[in-house]
C-alpha cells in the first residue's frame, strides 16, 4: 500500500474520531442546556410557591378566634411612654384628656385585637405590679397617647387588677389594649395576663409591621437561595 493511501486512511479515521467527539460534546451540551432550562423554569415557578408558603406560615401565627380569649405578657424592659391621666387616684376624666404627672416614663405593652360582633365586652387584667389599662381604637402611638383613646382605668377593683366592664366595641374595628404601670417606680412593670370576653369572636392580631417584615424577609431570603442555585447551574455550563 502506498504512503499516500495510508495517510488518507489515517486522515479519514481522525476525522471520523473527531466527528464522534464533536457529536458527543454537542449531545452533552444539549443535555446540559435542557437540564439548566428545566431547573431554571422549576426554580422560577417555585418563587411564588415559596412566597405563598411564607404567607401561610405567617397567617397561622394568628390565634384562633373565641368569645373569650386570654394572653400574657411582660412589661419588664419594655418601651416607655408618658401615659394618660386616670380618673381614680389622679382625679382625671374618662376618657382621659391630659397626661399623667406620675407615670411620665412607664413601660407598656400594646396588644391589637378585633371583634366580629358589635356589642358589650369586658376586659380583666391581672398584674404582678400596680397596673393600668388603656383602650385605643384604630391606632396607638406612644408619642401621642391621647389620640384615639377610648377609655382608661387604674387598679380595678383592687391593686394588681385592672380592666373595663361594658365596653361598647364595633365589629371589624381594630382596638389596642395597652397595659402599663401607675408611676415610674419598680412596682410599675412586670408580668400580666389579660382576658377579653364578649358576644362575638375575638381575634388577637400581631402588630402589622411584624407581619410585613416577616413576609418580606422570608420572600427575600427564598429569592436569594433560588438565585444562587441558578448561578451555580450557569457556572457548570
Amino acid at each position: 500500500m502506498s504512503q499516500a493511501i495510508k495517510e488518507s486512511i489515517v486522515s479519514e479515521n481522525n476525522l471520523s474520531h473527531h466527528s464522534t467527539e464533536f457529536s458527543q460534546i454537542a449531545k452533552l451540551k444539549s443535555l446540559s442546556e435542557c437540564s439548566f432550562n428545566f431547573w431554571q423554569k422549576s426554580l422560577r415557578r417555585s418563587i411564588p410557591i415559596a412566597s405563598a408558603a411564607i404567607a401561610v406560615s405567617v397567617s397561622v401565627i394568628l390565634p384562633s378566634q373565641a368569645s373569650t380569649i386570654s394572653y400574657s405578657g411582660d412589661t419588664t424592659n419594655a418601651p416607655t411612654f408618658n401615659r394618660p391621666q386616670t380618673e381614680g387616684f389622679e382625679g382625671g376624666t374618662n376618657p382621659p384628656t391630659s397626661l399623667s404627672s406620675n407615670g411620665t416614663a412607664v413601660p407598656y405593652y400594646s396588644q391589637p385585637f378585633l371583634v366580629d360582633t358589635t356589642g358589650s365586652y369586658d376586659i380583666s387584667g391581672s398584674q404582678a405590679f400596680l397596673g393600668i389599662q388603656f383602650l385605643y381604637q384604630n391606632s396607638f402611638n406612644p408619642t401621642t397617647p391621647l389620640v384615639n383613646l377610648l377609655s382608661g382605668n387604674d387598679p380595678f377593683p383592687d391593686e394588681g387588677t385592672s380592666g373595663f366592664n361594658g365596653l361598647s366595641l364595633t365589629a371589624k374595628n381594630q382596638y389596642f389594649l395597652v397595659t402599663t404601670g401607675f408611676d415610674n417606680s419598680n412596682n410599675s412593670f412586670g408580668t400580666f395576663t389579660n382576658t377579653i370576653t364578649g358576644p362575638g369572636n375575638i381575634t388577637l392580631v400581631p402588630e402589622p409591621s411584624s407581619i410585613a417584615s416577616t413576609v418580606v424577609f422570608g420572600i427575600f431570603g427564598s429569592t436569594l437561595i433560588l438565585k444562587r442555585k441558578l448561578k451555580k447551574l450557569k457556572s457548570v455550563n
